[in-house]
Order: C-alpha cells, then sequence, then structure tokens
C-alpha cells in the first residue's frame, strides 16, 4: 500500500469520526454532555480497528515484498536454461554436478 492509499483511508475515517463526533454519537436525550463522551468512544474506536486493519495489510504486503525480492538459486535459474533450450542436455547434466556436487 503506497503512502498515498495510507493517507486516504487516514482522512476518512477521520472524517467518519467527526462526523460521529458531532452527531452526538447516536445518542438522542442524553444531554451534550453523554452525547460528545459516546462521540470520542467511537472515535477510539474507528481508530483501533483502523489500526488494526492498518498492521494486518501492512504485514501481508511486506510479506510479498519479501517473497518477490527471493534471489533465485543457481540451479533454479540452470533448470529454466535448460528448459528454454539455451543448453544441451550434456551442459546441463555438467553444470548440476558442479552445482550439487
Amino acid at each position: 500500500m503506497s503512502n498515498k492509499d495510507s493517507t486516504l483511508w487516514i482522512l476518512i475515517a477521520l472524517l467518519v469520526a467527526v462526523i460521529l463526533l458531532f452527531s452526538g454519537g447516536g445518542m438522542i436525550g442524553f444531554g451534550m454532555g453523554f452525547g460528545a463522551m459516546m462521540g470520542f468512544g467511537v472515535i477510539i474506536m474507528v481508530l483501533f480497528w483502523g489500526a488494526i486493519i492498518w498492521l494486518v495489510i501492512s504485514l501481508i504486503n511486506a510479506d510479498n515484498k519479501k517473497s518477490e525480492e527471493t534471489p533465485e538459486s543457481a540451479l533454479t535459474i540452470l533448470k529454466k536454461r535448460y528448459a528454454r533450450g539455451e543448453i544441451t542436455r550434456e551442459q546441463y547434466l555438467e553444470m548440476e554436478k558442479e552445482l550439487t556436487g
């Protein structure tokens, strides 16, 4: 997830939190003090779940990036070259023996 996407999600979460705060948390008839407290609780809840979702997405992206950066082994490259027909069977067997032996 890019920084631009992260910023967008943070802005959306803050917008939702502000809307819930000024709506009094949906509690009608309990006065401004109680409604404002409920709105603050909603903000904390939104921030908590936003942080959990961000953490999960970050961990998934880090795992994907790590697997992409893993270099190929020499034996894997050799097998691919043989499969593409770049080297003969004799060359493949000789190089494989050198790599594994």
